[in-house]
């Protein structure tokens, strides 16, 4: 039993780092493209979520969630490598990878 509640917790805390990754990614992308080059209004957004981040509650944070928020991180990617090229996005990003 004791095992089972730390694997929940354990995963809860992988799912809200997989968030974290795809917010750092974007606000990354960001300055790495130069101010402007995604919509201001949009990284204002990232960033408020960042910060609200941390007062998110790990058990609330739901696998379905995280899956739309990393497909729309990997469409925007993938928009990116289409106007800049493959090898721009390559490895720009330096935190850790999940």
């Amino acid at each position: 039993m004791i095992f089972k509640r730390f694997r929940v917790r354990h995963e809860a805390k992988h799912l809200r780092a997989r968030v974290e990754s795809c917010v750092s990614t974007i606000l990354e992308l960001d300055k790495h493209l130069g101010k402007g080059k995604i919509k201001p209004e949009i990284i204002q957004q990232f960033e408020k979520l960042k910060e609200s981040l941390q007062y998110v509650s790990d058990d609330s944070v739901d696998e379905r969630d995280i899956n739309r928020i990393e497909e729309a991180t990997n469409q925007l990617l993938a928009e990116i490598r289409v106007s800049y090229g493959e090898g721009f996005a390559g490895s720009f990003y330096e935190g850790e990878k999940h």
